[in-house]
């Protein structure tokens, strides 16, 4: 497949022509920078073409008006980063040549990231946009600029900073722009938090706001600069926008409200979709060009690289689990599930659908979620938690210790958990929940790695009163039919192979990479007097498990961090019941993760089936 872009050149000339008027000037940049952004997503093979389009046209706002003005403007909200790099790429803040290597190594991570020049904080984590605007506006003369999502309101952390704003404003005058497209993740921002009132709302922190159609570049552009001529403290301007904007099939307003999830909030489009959508915005720019200059604009061809794949069949274990999920809340009718905007993407989508008395939608709002369930709890309902590991783990920590202090029972989802995939960039990529949740009283975590683990998790869970963390990866993985991929006994290994003569154990920690060891069995099987497992109970292990580590050579590999992960947990057991061993090696993620092609990230943290192979082979030796 060939993608298409308009380089460099072609702004500048569209900048430095007398031909054209500002509105005209608006109107091309505009599509150029739609097709860009497109070709990028679909390069990447990822990305979130919704939210791009739906704030493109607030992003040329304001890098137009930050041209002649000392300040800076960005993303709070983060899945708009394709519109947003395209834009900082156009007005030269950052290499143009990065725009072809979304979500790549050593190219543009999936949410910004300071690691590029000029984009001054990281997102992916929502909800701190505010803040972040509040804090380097004070004592600030410069014109700084946030940019939020209405469904990102439901973050509880954006009205602390209201409240700080209301008793500052003297002091800084942001400009907060809420890009207001209507649609969350999963479905339309009315159905989860009503936002009717959003003026009213704000008006009552005693804050200025003001509603102006987001796609009308005079209108932006004027309340832009009338905000900043002279100091007047904070305003919001809510930018009415349409979601998918410019792509005429799947901009928000044909989403029919009857359909369940809008399907076009992320990833890349089907190939159809996405040559219909190339051919609408280029027919655009060509009778614009018409109408309006003679201009030539050349076009850069670019191929996608051919990626390894795999000869067996994937599938994510989410969708496995939406259907055990449904299975086991059809028959337990004290089971609650619990949603923070993540319906499909957390395997809760079956339950949505077909128990709707069962499942309750928080929206952007996993610390209230939480203590929701604690409520729950309490009066001996069992509540299950849905969000990505990344999110719920962190955000709501202090909320998932309280409840373990309650001790109460309940079961957590993290979802998306793991290096890959590795697309999103390290916001999203869980390598920290082990320490994070492991360390909780009162709580089992448990990675499952199968659908017959899955379902034999389902059966456990009736015989303890412990909360449980499940950790589930969204990669599509070959292990989820394996027969062979059972729940171990509390705190046992799980079995890879049947060696019994062996000198190294080799432990995998993460479906990412016990998927490289199930696909290249047959290399890894060659090895001799090895011994693999795997980690499924990840702050649990049973002390009669350890004697078989004693003076043996043992390498851990670990989809984590190495501080207080399961490394940690097995060498402090080790310690304790004075076993010796000849090695002990753990590699792990030592840094923060690469964004990047799955394989890519894989081997630069020496975590491919090949970087494991030769590591095995060395200290095997």
């Amino acid at each position: 497949m060939d993608f298409e872009f308009y380089p460099l050149n072609c702004f500048e000339k569209i900048f430095n022509t007398k031909l054209l008027n500002k509105k005209s000037k608006f109107e091309i940049l505009s599509l150029l920078l739609r097709f860009n952004t497109l070709n990028s997503i679909q390069k990447a093979g990822s990305g979130h073409l919704g939210s791009s389009f739906s704030a493109l046209d607030i992003f040329l706002c304001c890098a137009e008006f930050l041209k002649k003005n000392d300040g800076h403007f960005f993303s709070s909200k983060g899945h708009d980063a394709p519109a947003y790099y395209n834009t900082l790429a156009a007005y030269k803040k950052i290499n143009f040549n990065l725009i072809y290597r979304l979500r790549k190594i050593n190219g543009l991570p999936g949410h910004p990231d300071i690691s590029i020049k000029n984009i001054r904080f990281n997102t992916g984590s929502l909800g701190m946009g505010i803040s972040k605007i509040n804090g380097i506006s004070y004592n600030n003369k410069d014109k700084n600029i946030v940019i939020i999502g209405d469904g990102e309101l439901q973050e509880g952390q954006n009205w602390e900073a209201l409240m700080f704003l209301q008793n500052n404003k003297k002091k800084i005058n942001p400009l907060i722009i809420v890009d207001s497209n209507k649609i969350q993740s999963d479905t339309w921002v009315k159905k989860v938090k009503d936002y009717s009132y959003l003026e009213k709302k704000i008006e009552a922190f005693k804050i200025k706001v003001k509603t102006v159609n987001g796609h009308d570049h005079q209108a932006l552009s004027k309340e832009i600069e009338n905000h900043f001529k002279s100091f007047k403290g904070p305003m919001i301007l809510i930018a009415n926008t349409i979601k998918s904007k410019g792509i005429s099939f799947a901009e928000n307003h044909n989403f029919n409200d009857r359909l369940e999830y809008y399907p076009f909030h992320s990833g890349a489009l089907l190939e159809k979709d996405f040559i219909k959508a190339k051919v609408e915005i280029k027919k655009k720019i060509k009778n614009f060009v018409i109408k309006e200059c003679n201009f030539k604009f050349n076009i850069l061809y670019l191929k996608n690289p051919k990626t390894k794949k795999s000869l067996n069949i994937q599938r994510s274990l989410i969708d496995t689990y939406a259907n055990s999920l449904y299975g086991f809340v059809h028959k337990n009718k004290k089971a609650y599930v619990l949603s923070a905007d993540l319906v499909k993407d957390s395997g809760c989508s079956i339950v949505k659908k077909k128990i709707k008395k069962r499942f309750i939608e928080f929206g952007i709002a996993e610390q209230d979620m939480v203590s929701f369930g604690s409520g729950l709890a309490a009066n001996n309902f069992l509540p299950i938690f849905h969000s990505f590991s990344c999110f719920l783990s962190t955000r709501a920590q202090e909320q998932i210790f309280n409840f373990c202090t309650e001790k109460r029972k309940g079961i957590f989802i993290g979802a998306l958990s793991g290096l890959l995939p590795a697309g999103p960039g390290h916001s999203h990529q869980m390598v920290r929940d082990i320490p994070l949740i492991g360390s909780m009283p009162n709580i089992f975590l448990i990675e499952v790695l199968s659908e017959r683990m899955l379902n034999e998790f389902f059966l456990y869970q009736k015989k303890i009163n412990n909360s449980i963390y499940l950790k589930i990866s969204n990669l599509p993985t070959v292990n989820i039919n394996n027969k062979n991929l059972y729940l171990p006994k509390r705190g046992e290994f799980l079995k890879l192979n049947k060696s019994v003569d062996f000198k190294t154990i080799v432990i995998f920690q993460g479906a990412d990479l016990l998927n490289e060891y199930e696909e290249n069995k047959i290399y890894f099987n060659k090895l001799k007097k090895v011994k693999f497992l795997s980690a499924v109970w990840l702050n649990n292990i049973n002390s009669k498990e350890l004697s078989i580590f004693k003076n043996r050579n043992i390498i851990i590999f670990q989809s984590s961090v190495e501080m207080g992960s399961f490394g940690s947990l097995l060498s402090n057991k080790l310690i304790s019941k004075k076993i010796k061993t000849s090695s002990f090696e753990v590699i792990s993620i030592n840094e923060i993760p690469k964004c990047g092609a799955n394989e890519e990230v894989l081997k630069y943290h020496k975590l491919s089936f090949k970087n494991m192979l030769n590591k095995i082979k060395n200290i095997n030796s």
